[in-house]
């Protein structure tokens, strides 16, 4: 019995199964790092991206559908080991969405299938909403993980095309370094991600 008790401590404290939860940590960064490249090459490309032709257009239809299949598997990981359980299965629904809408922009605009694009917005609303109730409903359960409902919520604008991508892949990179690195990643990810952010907001909007 103390056995079986110790165990379900285990679990209640997430550490059960601790690749898998790295692994989306690992997963969550990957995606964040590739947003904001891909948004920069997004930018550049900027309007030939809904018609590729040149180079950097192709690259950065390919970042930017890659970055969408990256968040869809950290988010499938995620949802295998969640920082909280209620909710999480919203987290999958995420997952799949986003990587619906990741092969849905790659087959749309790097090779002009026209019906993807039901892919792309289909899987875009999914993720949104999706990512949307799980960061509300993880906010409400009393554990210090609860917070993670913050990045969630924080990510939501990315689910579609836009500057909100800017704001996904940095909360995805916090993200990524508090599930690897706990609270002391999280408070260096911040002083970090801080300058960068503004230095993007001043060259994109000044």
């Amino acid at each position: 019995m103390d056995v079986l008790q110790s165990v379900e401590q285990h679990d209640e404290r997430g550490r059960t199964r601790p690749d898998v939860n790295r692994s989306a940590g690992v997963w969550f960064g990957l995606s964040g790092l590739t947003a904001l490249a891909g948004f920069g090459l997004y930018e550049l490309a900027d309007p030939t991206y809904y018609d590729a032709s040149s180079f950097v257009d192709y690259l950065s239809v390919v970042m930017l559908s890659g970055f969408f299949v990256a968040t869809g598997i950290a988010l499938v990981l995620l949802w295998r080991d969640p920082p909280v359980a209620r909710g999480s299965l919203f987290l999958l629904f995420a997952g799949i969405g986003a990587a619906a809408e990741g092969l849905g922009n790659l087959l749309e605009d790097a090779f002009d299938v026209g019906v993807a694009v039901w892919a792309f917005f289909g899987g875009g609303i999914v993720m949104m909403l999706s990512l949307l109730i799980a960061g509300i409903v993880a906010l409400t359960v009393d554990s210090p993980r609860r917070w993670s409902g913050l990045f969630l919520l924080f990510s939501v604008p990315g689910a579609m095309l836009g500057f909100g991508i800017v704001m996904t892949g940095v909360s995805w990179i916090l993200f990524g370094l508090w599930i690897v690195l706990g609270h002391r990643g999280l408070v260096i990810a911040l002083a970090a991600a801080a300058p960068a952010a503004l230095f993007t907001a001043m060259v994109l909007y000044l």
